[in-house]
């Protein structure tokens, strides 16, 4: 399984308090790791404010 892939389903299973958690940790938000795209999407698709 691709990387990106492994990294949405396991935002996917984060706590909207988890998601949040760590997009809060995020300090380069212009540079972001796959794992950190994933959050960023999952954010966007359950409709948290970032």
């Amino acid at each position: 399984m691709d990387d990106h892939l492994k990294a949405a389903a396991a935002a996917a299973a984060m706590t909207d308090m988890e998601l949040i958690t760590v997009w809060n940790r995020i300090e380069d938000r212009d540079e972001l790791t796959s794992q950190e795209t994933a959050i960023q999407d999952e954010m966007e698709r359950r409709e948290i404010d970032i």
